[in-house]
Parts: C-alpha cells; structure tokens; sequence
C-alpha cells in the first residue's frame, strides 16, 4: 500500500471514529437530536480537527459530514419567527464550517508545505554534511600518507646530495652502486637496466635491485632510438612493437657529439607515469647519465648482478 492510500485509509478510520464517537454522546446526552440546540456545536471538533491536522481536503469532508447530521435533524426542531430567520439559521452554521476548514486548511496546507522543504533541505544539508565529512577524512589520510612519505622518501635533497658525492669515491663499484642509487630514485623504480653499446650491441652495464633485463638489447629497439631522440614509450602506440616483452619506457643516452651510447630501459612503471610531466622528468635523467655512461674509470665489463658491474 502506498503512503497516499496509507493517508486516506488514516483519515477515513479518524473521520469514523471522531464521528461515531459524537454520535453516540448524542444519542445519550440529548437523545440523538444532532446537537441542534448546544451552541458551539460538538460537531466543530472532526472539522476543526481534520483541518488542522491534514489540511483543506479532510477539513471540506468533515464540514460535509457535520453538515449532513445537522440539516438531517435541524428541520426537526420548531421553527421560531419568519422564513428567511428559519433558513439563515439553519445555513449558518454549515457555511461557518465550510469557511473554516477551508480558512485552517490552507494554512495547514502551507504549514504541511512549508515544513516538506525545510525537511527537503535539511536533507541535502545532511547529505552535503556526509559528503564534506567523508572528503575530509581522504583528505586527512592523504595528509597522513604524504607525511609519511616526506619523512620516508629516500628522495629527500640530503640524501641525494650524500648519494652524488659517493661518484667521486675511488672505487669504481662505489660509484656504479652511487649511479645505481641516483637512477632509482630519479626513475622512480628499481626494476631497470641501463645498456651500454659495446661493438655495435647494446649489452647490460648497470641493473636495478630485483631486474631481469635482457642481457643485450635488441636491435628493433636502438634503432627506434636513433629514428626518434629522446624517450620511447609505451603509452605511444607507434612504440610498443620495439618495446614488446622489453619494459615499458626507454630512454636514449647520447654523447657529446649526438651519437648513441646506451639507453636506459625501465621495464616496470605505473602508465600514469607516462603524463607529459613525469615524461620530462624521465628523459632529463639521460641528460645526466649518459657523460656517466661513458666515463673510463667506471670500467667497460658488462653487468652480472643486479646494481653492480662485474
């Protein structure tokens, strides 16, 4: 049953019960003469009753209602002056209640209306209230999250600077791990392989921790570097066939004079990490590594382990 139905079912059975209530105190107060001769009449309460409760609708039935008892029992009574006396007397007190319910019933009405929005709005207000509620607690674990991570991040400029001063040690497997270091942090992952060409072939020469890169590079893969300077990727359709079972970006290394000396492959990477920002990032290590890639004292063997050179 719907809440309308539920409404009219309410109201019906009220009417019955207020009705059949005045009825009976009719019937064994004044014998059942309607209440014709009390003045105000009992039959006020159902009118006054339904209007303030349910508005103009209600209130119109029940002055029907009270109407109905009180014309069926008023001619019943001895008349008193002229015609015109008679029947002012006996519409007055219909037309009272008419007037009434409508009059209570609309401001009922507007009461009932009135009171709908503000119940409408402070339901958005709750709904809005949850909203802010819930993008203030990510917010806080975002802040949480973030804290954690600047007081964690090994990318810290202290730590960089600590790690860069280990390239000028005297042992060349210092600095190999120091390069190691510096290009995990700046990739941003330890799964890559920087790849140094050695008698026209690329072979392995640096690995990050956990790495298992191919140990030479393939051809279709430098040679899509010499077509295109800067970063191959696979967020770019174009590029995925020379990066197919390799890794998911590459990045050339060239010397002085233009010419290719390596490349640096990254073989795992979230794809929001191929932005145009993160990308940039990216091809500014080449920029840096590669006069390291083709520093003598950094040796020429290929590498056996991950982080170091053999």
């Amino acid at each position: 049953m719907t809440l309308r139905w539920r409404r009219m079912v309410r109201i019906a059975l009220e009417l019955g019960v207020g009705f059949g209530a005045l009825w009976l105190l009719d019937v064994w107060t004044t014998g059942g003469t309607g209440f014709v001769r009390l003045d105000p009449n009992p039959f006020w309460l159902p009118v006054l009753v339904m209007a303030l409760a349910y508005g103009t609708g209600p209130g119109l039935v029940a002055a029907a209602l009270a109407s109905a008892v009180w014309l069926a029992h008023v001619g019943e009574t001895p008349g008193m002056g002229d015609y015109l006396d008679h029947l002012f007397r006996v519409s007055v007190q219909p037309l009272l209640w008419f007037v009434a319910a409508v009059a209570i019933g609309e401001v009922t009405m507007m009461r009932i209306a009135r009171h709908a929005r503000l119940e409408k709005r402070g339901g958005t207000a709750a709904r809005n209230v949850a909203r802010l509620t819930e993008a203030f607690d990510r917010l806080s674990k975002t802040n949480r999250t973030l804290q954690v991570q600047v007081a964690t991040d090994e990318r810290t400029l202290g730590h960089v600077v600590a790690t860069a001063s280990r390239l000028s040690s005297s042992d060349p497997a210092a600095r190999r791990a120091a390069i190691v270091r510096l290009v995990a942090m700046a990739a941003r992952t330890e799964d890559f392989t920087c790849y140094r060409l050695v008698g026209g072939e690329a072979r392995a020469w640096l690995c990050g921790d956990g790495a298992v890169g191919h140990e030479i590079a393939s051809g279709l893969l430098l040679d899509r570097m010499r077509e295109r300077d800067g970063i191959v990727h696979a967020a770019r359709q174009a590029d995925r066939d020379a990066l197919d079972g390799i890794g998911v970006a590459a990045i050339a290394l060239h010397a002085e004079t233009g010419d290719l000396v390596g490349c640096l492959v990254l073989h795992s990477l979230p794809f929001a990490a191929l932005g145009p920002h993160r990308l940039a990032e990216l091809t500014e290590i080449g920029a840096w590594l590669a006069p390291l890639l083709v520093d003598p004292s950094l040796g020429d063997q290929r590498a056996m382990r991950p982080g170091l050179v053999a």
